[in-house]
């Protein structure tokens, strides 16, 4: 098993159990889409390089025993205290509803450049008791990058629809991404654009000074997944000009290469009252809209993944159904250091970040 993963090692691993989708960017790279779990699994700026996308060493094994922990870019729906706690009022008993996350997505359709998958969905809402019934299609296309870098890169547009089949829903759609490490001693680094001064919030317990830095523009957070925390960045103190939402540098493993992942969206709620994930240790305080999350690694030297999220728009009542439509962008860079960071000031806006 391996921490990471390059294209040819990770259609290796998979075999058989799942099936794969590879949209070519060009000769160079690619991004490769899984039907099981109906995500972007693998991103790829150059034909050899580790998938920028974090991917689980044992993803054979947990696709064939129908586990949800495979790695990429999934589609969720919060408040997570709602359906993903038995027991909310105490935020006790986390669990991935198995009708959201793997669900039981089909291949509707594909070419080369584009394909789209489809899943119902169902949840319950843990503090209501009440099964929510629904449908998500997923469309993703390869697109050119925004701005012109000169970098080996690819990229990708989602486009995610939606559907429960009851009005008047305080959900949100939630993008999140799992993103790779190389542990304490080689941390990436987490950069969130924002206003000036802002003010960011923890989501679990308050994350240690030595894991963050708050910058005139920016906030920089450690991403070393050897212990458990969760920043988010509240809708107050987003630079809702700027089409990039969050970005993640990492100098890659055992290479001089510095990656750049970086997600974009306008579709975000651009409020508190627009999005209802309440944070678990202050819920009845703000609300965070973009967030990372650092996980632990018990199995070491095995690593497990980071996270950059995204909240979605909130569900719309049309029709007598709530309905979720979101479409977000996230591109992958592959060059040098003082490349990647001129990638980061065009997108994020940030000069000479603190990197850990």
């Amino acid at each position: 098993m391996s921490n990471y993963f390059n294209k040819k090692a990770l259609i290796s691993a998979v075999k058989n159990s799942a099936t794969l989708i590879d949209l070519s960017f060009n000769e160079e790279s690619s991004t490769i889409i899984s039907e099981y779990g109906g995500r972007p699994l693998g991103m790829f700026p150059k034909n050899d390089s580790y998938s920028l996308l974090w991917i689980a060493p044992n993803i054979k094994e947990n696709i064939e025993r129908i586990d949800r922990t495979i790695g990429g870019d999934r589609y969720w729906i919060s408040p997570e205290r709602d359906f993903f706690y038995k027991n909310p009022d105490n935020w006790e008993g986390w669990f991935c509803p198995e009708g959201l996350d793997p669900a039981n997505y089909e291949i509707l359709g594909n070419d080369e450049k584009s394909c789209t998958l489809s899943s119902p969905i169902t949840v319950m809402n843990m503090r209501t008791k009440e099964t929510l019934r629904g449908e998500i299609t997923r469309q993703f296309t390869i697109i050119k990058e925004p701005i012109k870098t000169g970098l080996n890169y690819c990229g990708i547009e989602f486009l995610d629809d939606c559907v429960f089949f009851k009005p008047d829903l305080k959900i949100n759609g939630w993008s999140l991404g799992n993103i790779i490490s190389g542990g304490p001693d080689n941390p990436g680094t987490v950069l969130v654009p924002t206003k000036a001064d802002p003010k960011p919030l923890s989501y679990f317990r308050p994350i240690p000074d030595d894991r963050l830095t708050i910058g005139k523009n920016y906030v920089a957070y450690k991403i070393d997944v050897d212990d458990i925390y969760k920043l988010a960045i509240r809708p107050d103190d987003i630079n809702f000009e700027r089409a990039a939402k969050i970005g993640y540098v990492l100098n890659i493993p055992d290479s001089d290469d510095y990656g750049f992942l970086v997600k974009l969206s306008d579709d975000v709620p651009k409020s508190q009252d627009q999005c209802f994930d309440v944070a678990r240790d202050h819920p009845e305080s703000e609300i965070g809209v973009i967030q990372s999350y650092n996980s632990d690694s018990p199995n070491k030297p095995m690593s497990e993944y980071g996270e950059i999220e995204l909240q979605l728009n909130l569900f719309e009542t049309i029709d007598n159904t709530s309905h979720g439509k979101a479409k977000h962008q996230l591109f992958g860079y592959m060059g040098s250091k003082e490349d990647i960071l001129d990638v980061v000031e065009k997108y994020l806006g940030i000069i000479n970040p603190k990197l850990f």
